[in-house]
C-alpha cells in the first residue's frame, strides 16, 4: 500500500491568488481580475411605470456586452455605526433638553430596530477579468470605465475597488468577520450571477 504525503498549500495557493496591486487581483493561473462596487437603489420607491422605464433603459445599456463577467451579491447586517456617530455629534451641539432627548431616543430606537429584526442590506460587486499580459490592466480599466459609464446612464453609482478594498472583499469570502469590524457572528450567503460560463 502506497501512502501519498499530502502537500500543504499556502492560503494564497488555495485561493489561487498570486498578488493584489493597485486595482487588480492576479491569479496563479494567469488571470488579472478587477472589481467594481455597484451602489444599490431602492426599487420599492418606483412606480410600476418608472420601474419598467428603468429596466428598459438598463437592457439597452447592457445588452451588447460581449465579454464575460460575474456579479456577486453579498448580504450583510446593516451597519448603523456611521448614523449613530452622526447622531452623537448632533447631540453634542444641542443645548435644549427636548432636542437631546429626541436624539437619544433616535439612537436607542435605531439599535433596537436592527437588533430585533436582523435587518440585512446587500452589497453588489461586478467582477471582470482578462488573461494576464503587459497591457491587461489597461484593458480592464478601459472595460471598467465603460461599465461605470453605462451604470451612470442608468442612475447607478459605481466604484473601482483599490488594493485594500479588494483584500477586504477576498476576506469576506473566507473570513466573513473581517468584512465588517463588528460583524463577527454573521455568516455571509454569497450569491453569484454569471454572464457566461467561464472559469475565473
Amino acid at each position: 500500500m502506497i501512502i501519498k504525503k499530502q502537500q500543504n498549500k499556502t492560503l494564497n495557493e488555495f485561493l489561487n491568488i498570486k498578488d493584489i496591486d493597485n486595482n487588480c487581483l492576479r491569479t496563479l493561473d494567469g488571470q488579472a481580475i478587477l472589481f467594481l462596487k455597484v451602489n444599490p437603489i431602492n426599487t420599492d420607491l418606483f412606480s410600476e411605470d418608472e420601474l419598467e422605464v428603468k429596466m428598459d433603459k438598463m437592457s439597452i445599456e447592457f445588452s451588447n456586452e460581449q465579454q464575460p463577467y460575474t456579479i456577486f451579491v453579498i448580504p450583510r447586517k446593516v451597519d448603523i455605526q456611521d448614523f449613530v456617530n452622526e447622531q452623537q455629534e448632533l447631540k453634542k451641539s444641542l443645548t435644549d433638553e427636548i432636542g437631546i432627548r429626541i436624539v437619544e431616543n433616535r439612537i436607542i430606537n435605531t439599535h433596537e430596530l436592527v437588533a430585533d429584526k436582523n435587518i440585512i442590506e446587500s452589497e453588489f460587486y461586478l467582477c471582470i477579468w482578462e488573461k494576464e499580459s503587459e497591457n491587461s490592466t489597461e484593458k480592464l480599466l478601459k472595460r471598467a470605465n465603460n461599465w461605470k459609464q453605462r451604470f451612470s446612464n442608468s442612475d447607478f453609482q459605481t466604484k473601482i475597488l483599490e488594493k485594500n478594498e479588494i483584500i477586504l472583499l477576498v476576506k469576506s469570502f473566507t473570513i466573513p468577520e473581517f468584512a465588517r469590524k463588528e460583524d463577527t457572528d454573521y455568516r455571509d450567503n454569497i450569491v453569484k450571477i454569471r454572464r457566461k460560463i467561464d472559469r475565473i
